[in-house]
């Protein structure tokens, strides 16, 4: 075999050319296509897979050194933004975990170190992220500066406005349950934010009415009906926690350790005193570990006059509206016989009207309404016989004087026959007046008595307050409804106690409620329409859900109790005569059988095809109840819509003498109280009166009739007050 030279090169073997890299053969040879090769590769021939290689050599070191993590730890604070150069202390906070919370009794050694920024305090992953992100946000800045800056403007409102709503509901939560979180922090030992262990309802925006002096809302009524409304629905908005809804509930959280029950019932005892708009139940869920406060059973959040309530109770119990328990009446023929109702505008202060005079009316009652407001009560009862209404100062004084005249005749007839007075239902009509805008009332009437250059207390208040005082055996009754109960809405102290069923509606004053209530500590009434307080006596007062009624309604009951009070009214006047064993009484006043072509039949809940009467198919209302005036030039002694005589007691009342004793002393009958005023005849004169032309008058009273209009020989002819009642109840009728 020859031998070869070693500088000789065998004939089956390719010499490498003198510029090949010794490595390229392995990759020719199929070691570059091996995942690890590439992975080593990049670990030692790039700058971060070399940054990468280190830090895990290192990582794993410090898993098995205690040394190594002791050297390499300034290393890592000083990459990841965290340098300190001191050795971590018992209150320093870590890479996971913030600073732990030291006691404020705690005394401190020397050289111990305790954190009290929020910063210093926050956890290590905390301030490294923010430190990274500062950077990240340089990085971007210069690489997108306008997306950039569009971006940090937004998140900069977003944040601005986050942070507004949490100092407002702040705010409110320290107002609402600052003496209550102060008290359970003690006895919990917590410190720190309350919301973390109280949760309240949400934070909510709600509109609070604004409770306007009377005297503003009387002002705004003189200029324009429209603009008493307005005001009435101002409001302003409120933040708030809505603690007065029924389902609302505050839970407090417990901590696992606390097993003192007696803890826990102060905690109990300790919410039910301070926290708001009580009353409030609490319930320990030892489960949950949490201390709940619920609202015991609430009256429910709707109630409606119905069928049911309209024969359930009698007409001396006026189911008014329910609490807790059920309905609530109004016992008129025991301890209330007359009601007061404090609500500002738009907190059911009309509806709550409807609902009494609903209910009386329906049962057979006769009504007489005193409306300084116009508009409030002409839908439900307009045009009814059995209702009287009155919109000036003049038509509430004849009203008074028809109303005090009956009193007093029927108290006559209690002293004739005793055996009245046990069961007075039995033989006299019910009778109520009621007084809408108690305010204006008694404002108007006192400016209409110092244009008469009267002094003292108007007249008609005087014999208000005679019939507050004795009404209530005869039968009648009163009810007032006004914007705020104060002095001048009473007029005395013992005007308001004579008022012993109060309801208070809406926002109140602490004046209001001291004159409503007194003696009795205020209470929180639900920013909730149609929610109120209502006092029976002088100690009784509980929360009740007022009732609702619409304006058909109200007046398909009116109606239905013209046929109710026909007919109780024979009864009253068979049992009357049986009772004078067929002497020369007379049926009751105003227990006279209206006729039956003025009846139109109707049974509350039935459907009836004649819906809404008309004044055509319902005639005009009785003004003079029955009552009869002298009339000058010879005039017929006849009523506006009927014929009567004189009651015998209206001879001290409206007679010669002219006067009226009552507790206030005596004053004399205005000029015409008693509707003894100059007649006005003739469609010119009565043009003339109310300032329309003759046109305008003539087609006002086609489209609707003027009450109490009689004849003088061929012309027709009324009375002042008539006129005047007629244009204030239908101004659009009297437009010019």
């Amino acid at each position: 075999m020859p031998s070869l030279a070693l500088s000789e090169t065998p004939a089956h073997i390719t010499p490498l050319p003198a510029h090949t890299d010794p490595t390229a053969v392995l990759a020719d040879g199929g070691v570059a296509d091996n995942p690890a090769y590439g992975l080593v590769q990049w670990m030692f021939t790039t700058p971060v897979g070399f940054a990468f290689t280190v830090a895990v050599l290192i990582a794993g070191a410090c898993l098995f050194d205690a040394r190594v993590r002791k050297a390499i730890a300034p290393l890592w604070r000083l990459v990841t933004g965290g340098l300190v150069f001191v050795e971590p202390g018992a209150w320093d906070s870590t890479w996971s975990r913030p600073a732990p919370h030291r006691p404020e009794n705690q005394p401190m050694f020397r050289g111990e170190r305790v954190p009290r920024t929020r910063w210093a305090k926050s956890p290590g992953y905390f301030r490294m992220a923010v430190r990274w992100g500062l950077a990240l946000y340089g990085w971007a800045l210069y690489a997108a500066p306008w997306l950039t800056l569009t971006a940090s403007i937004t998140a900069v409102l977003f944040v601005a406005v986050h942070r507004a709503v949490r100092l407002a509901q702040d705010r409110v939560f320290n107002r609402t349950m600052a003496t209550f979180a102060q008290g359970a922090a003690v006895l919990l030992d917590e410190e720190g934010d309350p919301r973390r262990w109280i949760a309240t309802p949400k934070v909510r925006l709600t509109w609070l009415p604004i409770a306007l002096d009377p005297r503003i809302t009387r002002a705004a009524r003189k200029i324009s009906e429209g603009l008493e409304h307005k005001l009435g629905r101002l409001a302003i908005p409120v933040l708030r926690i809505p603690l007065e809804n029924d389902d609302a509930e505050i839970r407090v959280s417990l901590d696992a350790g606390l097993i003192n029950k007696n803890l826990v019932n102060e905690l109990g005892r300790l919410g039910l005193a301070r926290i708001p708009e009580g009353p409030w139940k609490p319930h320990h869920d030892e489960a949950g570990l949490v201390l709940k406060f619920k609202h015991p059973k609430r009256p429910p959040a709707e109630v409606l006059y119905d069928d049911d309530a309209f024969h359930q109770f009698p007409v001396t119990e006026v189911p008014i509206g329910k609490s807790a328990e059920g309905w609530e009446t109004l016992p008129l023929a025991k301890l209330t016989p007359h009601i007061v109702m404090s609500a500002t505008t738009g907190w059911c202060k009309t509806t709550t009207a409807n609902v009494y005079a609903a209910h009386m009316l329906g049962n057979g009652a006769r009504g007489f309404i005193n409306d300084p407001k116009r508009i409030g009560f002409t839908a439900p009862f307009g045009n009814l016989p059995n209702v009287t209404i009155k919109t000036t100062a003049d038509g509430w004084q004849e009203t008074n004087f028809i109303f005090l005249a009956e009193m007093e005749r029927r108290y006559e007839l209690i002293e004739k026959y005793p055996e009245i007075k046990e069961n007075p239902e039995l033989y006299f009509e019910p009778w109520f007046m009621l007084n809408d805008e108690r305010g204006s009332y008694v404002a108007d009437l006192k400016d209409a008595w110092k244009a008469a250059e009267e002094k003292g207390l108007p007249i008609t208040l005087r014999r208000e307050k005679k019939i507050l005082w004795q009404s209530r055996a005869a039968l009648m009754f009163m009810a007032d409804f006004a914007q705020q109960a104060n002095l001048p809405v009473f007029i005395d102290s013992d005007g308001r106690d004579q008022r012993m069923g109060r309801i208070a509606s809406g926002p109140q004053t602490r004046s209001a409620w001291t004159m409503m209530f007194p003696g009795t500590a205020k209470k929180s009434i639900p920013v909730k329409k149609g929610r109120a307080v209502l006092g029976i006596g002088v100690d009784s007062v509980k929360e009740i859900q007022l009732a609702n009624i619409t304006d058909k309604q109200a007046r398909d009951y009116a109606i239905a109790g013209i046929a109710i009070a026909e007919r109780e009214s024979e009864a009253r006047a068979k049992r009357l005569k049986e009772l004078t064993e067929g002497g020369s009484a007379s049926v009751p006043q105003g227990d006279t059988p209206a006729s039956p072509d003025k009846i139109v039949p109707s049974v509350p809940g039935q459907s009836r095809d004649t819906g809404t009467q008309t004044p055509e198919a319902i005639p005009a209302q009785d003004d003079s109840s029955g009552i009869s005036f002298s009339k000058p030039d010879n005039t017929a002694d006849e009523t506006a819509n009927g014929g009567g005589t004189l009651p015998g007691n209206l001879t001290e009342i409206a007679g010669n003498s002219g006067q009226v004793n009552d507790q206030q002393g005596s004053g004399s009958v205005p000029q015409g109280d008693t509707g003894t005023d100059q007649l006005i005849v003739g469609m010119t004169d009565g043009a003339a009166f109310l300032n329309m032309t003759q046109e305008a008058f003539v087609k006002a009273r086609k489209r609707r009739a003027i009450p109490g209009e009689m004849r003088s020989g061929i012309q027709p002819a009324w009375r002042k007050l008539d006129l005047n009642e007629w244009r204030s109840q239908a101004p659009r009728a009297g437009a010019n």
